[in-house]
Order: C-alpha cells, then structure tokens, then sequence
C-alpha cells in the first residue's frame, strides 16, 4: 500500500441467505373429493336426522327430562366409600367441604363405573367406537398404580364425541373412572354427567380429587380450542401460553400430569357447517375477536358462540378412520418448581404427542387406509 492512501476497507461479509419459506402441504386429490362427498352427502343425514327427530321428540324430550331431574337429586355424603382411593389422606375440614359440595365426585370407581347410566354410556361410546373405528388405547401403563392420582390433560376438538370415548376408554383399560371437569354453565344444563364422573370445573374440588387417588381430567384449551376452527386442528391454542390453573392444582396436590391424545380425533366427524364457517373465515374473526377480551362483549360473544357451537357440533357426519388413544409419558411435578414452569413443560410434552402420532396434520386419507387395513387384518 502506497505511503498515503487510506486503507482498504475488508471485505463485507457475506450476509447468510434467508431460509427457503416451507411450502404448505397441497392436499392430495383425494381429500377434495372425499370432502365433496361429506358436504353432497349432508343434507340427506340432516333430512334422516330430522325425520328421526320428529318421530323421537317426545321420547327424546321425556328422556331429557327424567335425566336432568335424575342428575338434580342430591346425593347422601354417607354414601362416599373412597376405598383404595383415599389412601392414608386425613380428612381435613376443606376435604370435607370439597365432599359435602359435590360428594357424587367422591363415589368410589365401582360405584360410578357398574351403574346403569355409565354401563350405558361405556356401551354408546366405546364399545360403538371399538367396531366402527377400530378404537384401541396404547400406553395404559403409563398411568399410576391405583390410589395414586394423576392430572390427565388434552386437547379440545371441535365435536365433543371423544370426551365420552376417552373416559370410558381410560375405565376399560385401568378399572379407573377418570373425573372429567365441565365447564359449569353446561354443567347446569346436564346436571346427570356427575353419575359419569364429569363434575363442574372448580380447583379445589380438583385437588381434592387428586389427593384421594382419583384420576382427574381437564382440557386447559377448554372453549376456546374447540371453536378455533379446522383449518388449526391439532395446534394447541394460545390460551394454553397463559393458562396455568391445571398447573397449580397438580402441584397443590402433589401428583403428576399425564398427556393423551387421541389419533384421528378431528377426522372422526365432519362438520359441514363448522367446515363451511373456517372457509368464509368467520371462526378467525370470532376467535380474534374474543382474543381482543374487550369489557363485556367478548364475554358476550364468546358465551353466545359456545351455545352455538356445543348445539352444532354435534351434527356431524362419523367418518371410519383408526382412532387411537395414546397415553403419554407422566411430566414430573418435582418440588419448587413454579406454575410456569410446569404448564410450559406440559405444554411442550403435549405438543410432542401430537407431532408424533398425528405428522399428517389434518388429513383423511392416513386414518382411512388405516381402519381398512385393520378390517383387511380381521
């Protein structure tokens, strides 16, 4: 370099390329078809739905009624026999409130699980499954010995008719009734599901249960998840970032958390009117603005929409795909770790079930072959 000249400038370092945008998956032709057929096919099932309603309304509405009279009879505290379940737990005075509130959610699993209104839900949701979907549920072994409780989670479908099969599915594998917490305006509305175990969403009733040994399930994506739409199928929604009740009540009580998931979940029904409201994307502007929680009309909104939605969602066409449950591994509530620490990682444990059973994303194709490969096998 000559006496004089400014030096040279180094090289500019070569900026790293942008990663490639990942393509989204194009939908095989068959899944157009197939969906084509669901949405040709639906006003025949609705026409069959509303000629077997008007012939069954009466009976249907009589039905109703003995039910929720049946579900509002008090039931004696004397009559809870915890058994095994209580283990050696004191009862101490909020044990004994937790009881005296809802005492049909401390019957013992042999009193719930051989009582007429379960062995016939066992038989509508279950055993159906088992020969139409070629049900089976992997991972039992996963669950604690009995009298030990455990903090079952999972995701929220659009259709609600898995709720009933997993519970049942869960007593089937392990002899244990699985308490299920229903959000409480429903619960109102079916006051009979306390006979099938599903008694209103409150924490300390919940932690309770899962010091007494019981298994207690929740779905921390709870309303919300289920209206989010098909086009998220199998993404946990953002309320699970924020929401840390489940959390605090596994470690109040001290048990772990088990994730289940159930394969084909979404793919078992079809729902032309929901598949209809994502196309128009009416269920993205109700989710974005329920997600707003503007004072007084999100709420509005959202209770509206749930009334909606839990109507609807259960006029559906059943599709035979294999359905299976799979039972994760437990996530360890060591002690001192925090609320946020435990949702997170049962988040992520969650989010890693799915990914492994469900890579597919939503699709018909997968669980069809599937159920006919199994059909071929029998």
């Amino acid at each position: 370099m000559a006496e004089g000249e400014a030096p040279a400038a180094p090289p500019a370092a070569e900026k790293p390329a942008p990663p490639a945008a990942e393509k989204p998956a194009t939908p095989d032709i068959t899944e157009h078809i197939f969906t084509a057929l669901c949405v040709c096919s639906f006003p025949l099932v609705v026409l069959v739905l509303v000629v077997g309603l008007v012939v069954a309304i009466v009976p249907l509405c009589i039905l109703y009624v003995v039910l929720f009279i049946y579900g509002w009879m008090p039931v004696d505290p004397s009559q809870v026999h915890l058994g095994e379940g209580e283990g050696d737990m004191k009862r101490t005075e909020a044990f004994a409130k937790a009881i005296e509130e809802h005492p049909e959610a401390f019957l013992s699993d042999e009193q719930v699980g051989t009582s007429m209104l379960y062995r016939a839900t066992k038989f509508l949701a279950y055993r159906v499954a088992c020969w139409f979907y070629a049900f089976e549920t992997l991972g039992a072994e996963n669950f604690p010995p009995k009298g030990q409780g455990a903090l079952v989670i999972s995701m929220h479908s659009t259709h609600n008719y898995d709720i009933f099969l997993g519970l049942t599915a869960m007593y089937v594998a392990t002899g244990r009734v699985p308490r299920g917490m229903l959000h409480r305006v429903l619960f109102k509305l079916h006051p009979y599901c306390k006979y099938l175990g599903v008694i209103p969403g409150q924490r300390h009733t919940a932690k309770h249960l899962l010091q007494a040994g019981f298994l207690n399930c929740v779905l921390p994506g709870g309303s919300e998840e289920a209206m989010y739409g098909h086009e998220n199928a199998y993404r946990l929604h953002p309320r699970w970032h924020d929401r840390r009740g489940f959390a605090h009540v596994a470690i109040e009580a001290g048990v772990d958390i088990i994730p289940i998931f159930m394969q084909n979940v979404e793919e078992m029904r079809f729902n032309p009117m929901f598949y209809a409201c994502n196309k128009l994307g009416i269920t993205r502007a109700f989710s974005r603005v329920v997600d707003m929680r503007i004072p007084a009309v999100s709420w509005v909104l959202k209770q509206t929409g749930m009334g909606i939605w839990f109507v609807f969602a259960w006029v559906s066409l059943p599709i035979p795909v294999k359905v299976t449950l799979h039972i994760g591994k437990p996530v360890k509530v060591e002690q001192g770790q925090t609320a946020d620490q435990v949702a997170t990682r049962a988040r992520e444990a969650m989010e890693a079930l799915i990914a492994k059973h469900q890579p597919y994303g939503h699709s018909y194709g997968p669980g069809l072959k599937a159920r006919l490969a199994r059909t071929k096998q029998a």
